[in-house]
């Protein structure tokens, strides 16, 4: 799949860092420019130019729309809904809010493998015979539990 073949809806997935990727709805060419729609720290949910979503970042994957073929015609109006709303990188980040639109469900797989290592981690440094990597591995887990509780 390339960029030729996105239909409204599907999601286009870009590097975001060594280990974290952001996540776009692709809306379609408009008067020249591809528009996306994004959920962006600082500004919320809001449409922008593919070019400006990206910031120079390569694009890692797209991912189908995960409706059926009506459900596409209401993408627009869903985000419209939201526009504005605020990110939050725990409970509705560009994750989330791309998993909405797509699949009818705000998901955060980052969230949710990013609580698991933070439990697990936390688990085991509690097993250690120092107090202060014990005090830590409690942090640790209460932030993975918190990360696991925060999702919608």
């Amino acid at each position: 799949m390339n960029i030729s073949q996105l239909k409204t809806g599907d999601l286009i997935v870009r590097a975001k860092g060594i280990f974290s990727t952001h996540y776009m709805v692709y809306i379609g060419n408009q008067g020249g420019n591809i528009m996306v729609a994004e959920n962006q720290i600082g500004f919320g949910v809001r449409y922008v130019t593919l070019a400006e979503a990206l910031k120079g970042n390569a694009i890692v994957r797209f991912e189908k729309f995960g409706g059926a073929g009506f459900e596409r015609n209401t993408v627009v109006t869903k985000i419209n809904s939201i526009l504005g709303k605020s990110y939050d990188l725990v409970a509705f980040n560009c994750e989330h809010f791309a998993r909405l639109i797509a699949q009818g469900k705000p998901k955060s797989k980052q969230v949710e493998t990013t609580s698991h290592v933070a439990m697990l981690t936390g688990l085991a440094m509690m097993n250690s015979k120092n107090k202060t990597i014990q005090a830590l591995g409690f942090v640790s887990l209460a932030i993975g539990i918190i990360g696991k509780i925060a999702q919608p």
